[in-house]
């Protein structure tokens, strides 16, 4: 089930994944004047605590309970242990739905369906990803490239489902009936301890138990020595939002 994907990585993911722009809260803010919001497979909440700049009203929904641990120290939010397609939120109760880094595991059909069950009128569902920019960013390639060689389980783009070009005219052009979007530089700076415990985060990152970890290790440490200046790596995401009606 996706729900146990990342059982066991919620530390390095509450760590070392990346955040998101301001830029990104603030557009958000001034599109939707929305007075509730969903953040559906919140994780460990690093979305989550992006709203918490701006005075919504939170709630915040994830089925692992290794993430939902994490999350639940937020302050000032409601968190719900349930999936994306039967979140438990009352119905009719929402002005805006967002997922960040998530959208990928999800039904997109019973979603859509869950979606429309917790809406309040006009209410809006914001699609969010860091996505990988590997123009000028050699790092991330060979990252990919120590993935692919020693974790089965690798993928790229929306998990598989499609790729980052087919995800990019799915969301803008056939999931919802009307989509705006958004798009923002999101480089983050990281040491060898943040590059290490990111790629871990990745749901398909070999742990310490499996055959491999050692030169899986080795090969990453490698790769931020090559590439690092001053102790730390340049790694380019772009932040993207797809804000859509259905």
């Amino acid at each position: 089930m996706n729900e146990e994907k990342f059982t066991g990585k919620a530390d390095f993911y509450d760590k070392y994944r990346p955040s998101y722009p301001d830029s990104l809260i603030d557009w958000l803010y001034e599109k939707t004047n929305a007075d509730t919001v969903a953040d559906i497979g919140a994780g460990t909440g690093k979305f989550t605590a992006c709203l918490l700049k701006k005075p919504w009203k939170i709630t915040a929904v994830e089925p692992n309970p290794d993430m939902s641990e994490k999350l639940s120290r937020l302050k000032g939010i409601t968190v719900i242990n349930a999936s994306a397609e039967n979140t438990g939120i009352e119905q009719s109760s929402i002005d805006l739905v967002t997922t960040a880094q998530a959208f990928h595991w999800f039904d997109e059909e019973l979603f859509k369906k869950e979606c429309g069950r917790i809406f309040r009128l006009h209410g809006r569902l914001a699609v969010i990803f860091n996505e990988r920019n590997y123009t000028g960013c050699g790092i991330s390639r060979l990252r990919d490239e120590i993935c692919q060689k020693y974790c089965g389980a690798f993928h790229s783009g929306h998990v598989g489902k499609r790729s980052p070009e087919e995800g990019d005219m799915f969301l803008k052009t056939e999931y919802f009936s009307e989509t705006e979007y958004f798009i923002a530089e999101n480089n983050i700076e990281m040491d060898e301890s943040a590059f290490i415990g990111d790629t871990l985060s990745r749901s398909y990152a070999l742990s310490e138990a499996d055959a491999g970890f050692s030169d899986f290790m080795r090969e990453l440490k490698s790769a931020f020595e090559k590439y690092e200046q001053n102790g730390k790596v340049a790694i380019k995401y772009n932040a993207k939002c797809y804000l859509g009606k259905f």
